[in-house]
């Protein structure tokens, strides 16, 4: 019996230390991603939170825990007293065609207490006060430990012993362009390897409520060329991309999964406090949170909570869940023959085989 125990002991010991050598430890990297935030304003118009944006903390903060990186496109930037907008014409500014948003520097802490680690740099308001305001933002984002992705700088963070890579692509003429395509597919593929997880994020695609769905051609929004966003998304995963992040159209788009990798086209208006359209579809958005494996960067699960915004545009947990309906509705719609179910919950899965179990 005893010489029995042990050679079970044995055998048992020479299989661990088998899988150990001969497979790949299994991680996983969670990630919660939103659209747009704006923290108020002085210009157009002021419009800027009476509280220090403690309001902003106190209502959605906790759904934003608990994630390796947590990520949003920063529409705008911080701003001290003396700076002036630099990005339209007066005439525009006037006639409200044109918009520019600065937030006051006091209000930038808020973004490390909503828990945000990662921003997103390359849009079309971020040199709304010039390159002045640019650095400036990049200077306050550094002080708060908040990595941020600017035009043209990908930004490499290691999480759990794993290299993250995650390269912004936008529409100005100082971004990665994601009307190039060509170089875009460059752009990643030199900067891929088997040992790194590549995330893209973009701004592009036209604007509005007539935006819901993602076409498979070029969007032209006020004469600017804004991407054949499908074609975009799928080329930089063919060069290597794991995930991709879009924002922009100020709405919700589809999810899409691709070889195995997840695509959301737009995650809409997350907290744009001010100066900002919130009516209907603009104001429902969500937490989009990711699982992906962390050896090769597929996805393996999701979920995603609906929010709206409130007030003068601040989110709160949405409990008639507007935004998971919308999101599963355009899913099917644009993407009828994609691997994904989003369930009434929220919970975003990876279709069975059909014939399966």
């Amino acid at each position: 019996m005893i010489y029995q125990k042990n050679t079970y002991i044995r055998a048992h010991l020479y299989l661990t230390i088998f899988f150990l050598f001969n497979f790949p430890s299994f991680s996983q990297i969670t990630i919660k991603a939103v659209g747009d935030i704006m923290l108020g304003s002085v210009t157009p118009k002021t419009v800027l939170p009476a509280d220090s944006g403690r309001i902003f903390v106190k209502e959605i903060s906790n759904h934003l825990k608990d994630a390796d990186i947590v990520f949003g496109n920063l529409e705008g930037t911080f701003i001290l007293d003396n700076f002036k907008p630099k990005k339209c014409s007066e005439q525009a500014r006037t006639m409200e065609r044109c918009f520019e948003f600065g937030m006051p520097d006091y209000l930038s802490p808020i973004m490390s207490k909503l828990h945000f680690n990662v921003l997103n740099l390359d849009n079309n308001h971020a040199n709304d006060y010039g390159w002045k305001g640019y650095n400036f933002t990049q200077n306050k984002l550094t002080e708060l430990n908040i990595y941020f992705a600017a035009k043209k700088k990908p930004v490499h963070i290691s999480i759990k012993g794993k290299k993250v890579i995650i390269i912004p692509f936008g529409f100005s003429e100082t971004s990665f362009l994601i009307s190039n395509i060509k170089k875009a597919k460059k752009i990643v593929s030199k900067l891929k390897t088997n040992n790194n997880i590549i995330i893209v994020s973009f701004h592009g695609g036209a604007e509005g409520k007539n935006a819901l769905h993602v076409p498979d051609s070029t969007e032209i929004m006020y004469g600017e060329n804004r991407g054949n966003v499908k074609e975009f998304a799928h080329s930089v995963i063919d060069a290597g991309a794991d995930l991709v992040l879009g924002h922009g159209p100020h709405i919700l788009r589809a999810l899409e999964l691709y070889k195995d990798r997840l695509i959301a086209y737009s995650l809409g208006n997350f907290l744009t406090y001010g100066n900002m359209n919130i009516k209907g579809v603009s104001g429902i958005a969500g937490i989009l949170e990711i699982k992906l494996d962390g050896n090769n960067g597929k996805f393996q699960s999701g979920n995603f909570i609906s929010t709206k915004q409130v007030g003068k545009g601040y989110p709160i947990i949405d409990k008639s869940k507007k935004a998971i309906k919308l999101l599963k509705e355009l899913t099917e719609t644009d993407f009828p023959k994609t691997n994904l179910e989003i369930k009434s919950n929220g919970s975003i899965i990876i279709k069975p085989p059909s014939g399966g179990l």
